[in-house]
């Protein structure tokens, strides 16, 4: 792991609030700046104040790489995600809302208790309801964050740092906020270079630091694009214990900041279980502690071999 990557681990683990967020972006200006990387902050002001760190050209880039640098808040149960088994993990997420709303009927059946009317009865269950999904979200930040997303963030500031001069004139990174509440960091940057994302290929990076078998789940314009999809699985094939995933990305329910770019990529990094298939786990707990520095190295290799084609 790069020295750059290091201290973020050590000492910006947690991306949470706004001035953890901003000394984690002024970290990393300051430490790039000395390499000939500068990184700018675009920032969007409203209820939620948001501020993209981008790299590079968008206009002319070829390529957008992506990955969310916020980090959560700490639930008591993992986030489960199996991005192929669709019913595991709308499941999933109907289990956790059944099990808000059990813990909200503990206040409405007090309040009913102390007399109060079915309305009132009603609009505690709704407030509870309401209030422990924002707990969910808002809730005090989770400590150990390695996988989701600084994972994402390790590949990208490895490879700013491993590309030549001109290989990064055809990338643009972004490194996007708020991706925790609601892809918010990603929207805004779409809305503002709506006119020049069409054509250009996106590849996020979402949790890909625990597990060997890598998700690349495509868009139809990206697959349709024959000569770029054939080398990105001719680059990123099955090798040094990994298994590479290439599938539509249609097919792969996988809610991250690729969503709206229309030639996008999402890539994640997932273990096979037993029953559920293919899946990721411990992200949103303590217990999210793994970032296995080989997919680090997996992915930034096969990065640089696909940006840098032309060289070849």
């Amino acid at each position: 792991m790069t020295e750059l990557c290091t201290k973020v681990v050590r000492e910006h683990m947690v991306r949470k609030g706004q001035k953890r967020k901003q000394a984690f972006r002024e970290m990393v200006k300051a430490a790039l700046r000395e390499k000939g990387v500068f990184f700018r902050e675009e920032r969007a002001k409203g209820l939620i104040p948001n501020a993209n760190l981008v790299f590079g050209n968008v206009r002319t880039a070829e390529f957008i790489l992506g990955a969310h640098y916020d980090t959560c808040a700490e639930l008591p149960f993992p986030n489960f995600v199996a991005p192929l088994n669709w019913t595991a993990s709308v499941a999933f997420q109907l289990l956790i809302y059944a099990a808000l709303c059990a813990a909200a009927l503990v206040p409405a059946g007090i309040a009913r208790l102390l007399g109060a009317g079915p309305v009132a009865v009603s609009a505690v269950f709704r407030i509870a309801v309401a209030a422990l999904i924002i707990w969910m979200i808002a809730g005090p930040a989770n400590p150990s964050t390695m996988n989701d997303n600084t994972s994402g963030v390790a590949v990208l500031l490895t490879l700013l740092e491993r590309m030549t001069p001109k290989q990064r004139r055809r990338v643009a990174v972004v490194l996007f906020d708020n991706e925790e509440l609601g892809l918010i960091g990603s929207a805004l940057f779409r809305k503002k270079y709506k006119k020049v994302l069409r054509d250009k290929a996106m590849i996020n990076l979402d949790c890909v630091g625990d597990g060997k078998h890598m998700l690349f789940a495509a868009s139809r314009p990206y697959r349709e694009d024959e000569a770029l999809y054939t080398r990105t699985k001719d680059i990123f094939r099955g090798e040094n214990g990994f298994s590479p995933l290439h599938v539509r990305a249609g097919s792969a329910l996988y809610p991250s900041d690729q969503f709206g770019f229309p030639k996008s990529v999402a890539v994640a990094a997932l273990h096979k279980t037993k029953f559920l298939g293919y899946a990721l786990g411990r992200i949103h707990t303590r217990r999210d502690t793994v970032l296995d520095e080989k997919n680090i190295e997996y992915l930034v290799e096969g990065l640089l071999k696909l940006i840098g084609h032309e060289d070849e």
